[in-house]
């Protein structure tokens, strides 16, 4: 904090008091008085004026249990983001209770310190703090050197390399395991504590570029969160940034390659990725923006999400691809094939106006009702009542009756109930309504009629003589030749009769 000093390298020099001028009756003139207010405004040699102090941060309002209460017994947050901190020289020794709060001199850009860190403090209005004191050049991580604003408690001592969310080493002050990065020529950098960076510079990473023989100055923005883990450095080294094996990172390049290795993200089969992406691949190179992570999330809280790209857009991923929306999805190819999802039925349209309607999905669409049509116009409807017809006005309905119907108005159709079965014939004026019956039933009766008729030639040729109204007739002989004209009968009739009969019923191959 400000303060005055002696200066070391002054030497005192003895003045005389210089008498009053007897003829002013003692009374100063008005030269003597401009000297001595030029004398007295002006500090004496002896001392120096310093503006900025040296200061160990002891206590650090990051938290609300830490923030004392106001005089309504509530927290105190207008101190959240100050400090107590020990001045090096004017507040040497003091207890902790007696030093001043200092707040960030910047709101806008604070870096919050630790406790035991070193920083710079003035007082102008109020008292303020700078940015920390670096004591450790390879170090972002953490920069404590407990004591150097005098000595402390044994409880302080204790405590001074505990904190929540940091492993700081009792030997350096700091995490070995968070390294700086490394800067190359003309880099800005920005480096958190927790291995997150941000580098405004060029592109003159190793094996990032295009040109890997020579240095290229097109400008790129690195954003870092989470440095790799496998460095397999000495702790002192810095480390450049890695897309492939960094947390998450954004690389917005002007005009440089990116190795973004995709092999453990693509399908296996990713057939329209390498045919029609697989030219435009951030190894390209070019002006581009690439984001690598193990999850990324999209999230329009009050809009909608577009994307935009001249040449094409494409996904490939080793799980699933899903969709969810509400309102429905339209998907259109060429100006000409279309393709629309609405809640409850799906549309597709062709070049030629053929037409695919599932549920509700287009015109003829209903809740339960599948529609395809051709440019014929051909179409089938699929609904409770299944409709196919052609262009050239034929067609086949179903409802509670199955049905055949041509353009001039006949038609074959088969309803009635499971009971009774009718088919009905319109454009036959001999045939207005039959009954169907049932197949395996016919077969049956017309088996039976077979075996009865073969039954009574038998029986009549077993009959000795066959009465008559003149008496009875001449015997009648079972042998040749009338039985063998009784065989050739059963054979040639009977018998080819009977294996018809099966053909009568549907079946499929």
């Amino acid at each position: 904090m400000a303060r005055w000093g002696k200066d070391s390298t002054y030497s005192s020099t003895s003045r005389t008091k210089k008498q009053f001028d007897k003829s002013t009756g003692g009374l100063p003139t008005n030269a003597a008085v401009s000297n001595r207010i030029n004398r007295e405004a002006t500090p004496p040699n002896e001392w120096q004026f310093y503006e900025l102090e040296l200061a160990e941060v002891m206590v650090v309002y990051d938290t609300e249990d830490k923030l004392p209460l106001d005089p309504s017994g509530n927290p105190d947050y207008t101190l959240w983001g100050a400090i107590k901190a020990r001045n090096h020289v004017s507040d040497n020794l003091k207890p902790i209770d007696e030093l001043d709060i200092f707040y960030p001199i910047d709101p806008n850009h604070t870096k919050l310190p630790l406790r035991n860190e070193l920083v710079v403090t003035s007082k102008y209005k109020e008292t303020h703090f700078y940015q920390c004191i670096n004591l450790y050049p390879q170090s972002v991580n953490a920069g404590i050197r407990p004591g150097t604003s005098g000595t402390q408690t044994d409880k302080n001592k204790s405590e001074n390399f505990l904190y929540e969310n940091f492993e700081v080493n009792s030997r350096f002050g700091f995490d070995e395991n968070v390294r700086q990065i490394k800067p190359y020529e003309g880099d800005i950098t920005l480096q958190g504590r927790f291995g997150n960076t941000i580098r405004f510079g060029s592109n003159i990473i190793p094996n990032s570029f295009e040109d890997g023989d020579s240095p290229q100055n097109s400008p790129n923005i690195l954003i870092r969160a989470g440095q790799r883990e496998d460095i397999g450095q000495g702790f002192l080294q810095p480390v450049e940034e890695d897309i492939n094996e960094d947390a998450s990172s954004i690389w917005i390049v002007s005009d440089q390659k990116v190795m973004l290795d995709i092999s453990n993200t693509n399908a296996t089969d990713h057939r329209y990725m390498t045919s029609e992406q697989g030219d435009d691949q951030p190894n390209r190179g070019g002006k581009q923006i690439t984001i690598n992570s193990d999850r990324i999330t999209w999230n329009s809280k009050d809009g909608r999400l577009l994307g935009f790209a001249s040449k094409g857009i494409g996904f490939s991923t080793q799980g699933s691809f899903s969709v969810d929306s509400d309102n429905g999805v339209q998907m259109n190819s060429g100006g000409s094939t279309n393709m629309s999802m609405v809640p409850g039925g799906i549309s597709l349209i062709t070049p030629g106006n053929s037409r695919l309607d599932l549920g509700q999905g287009g015109e003829e669409g209903g809740s339960d009702k599948i529609y395809l049509s051709s440019e014929c116009p051909s179409f089938l409807t699929l609904d409770d009542k299944a409709h196919l017809e052609s262009c050239k006005g034929a067609n086949v309905h179903l409802d509670d009756c199955a049905g055949l119907y041509t353009d001039n108005g006949s038609y074959f159709k088969i309803g009635g109930s499971k009971d009774e079965a009718v088919i009905y014939v319109k454009g036959r004026d001999d045939v207005k309504e039959q009954h169907l019956v049932f197949g395996e039933k016919l077969t049956e009766i017309l088996d039976l009629m077979l075996a009865s008729q073969e039954a009574l030639i038998d029986t009549v040729m077993s009959f000795s003589a066959i009465a008559t109204g003149a008496g009875p007739s001449g015997p009648i002989s079972s042998g040749p030749p009338n039985q063998a004209l009784v065989d050739a009968f059963k054979q040639t009739q009977v018998e080819v009769i009977r294996a018809q009969i099966c053909d009568i019923l549907t079946r499929v191959d």
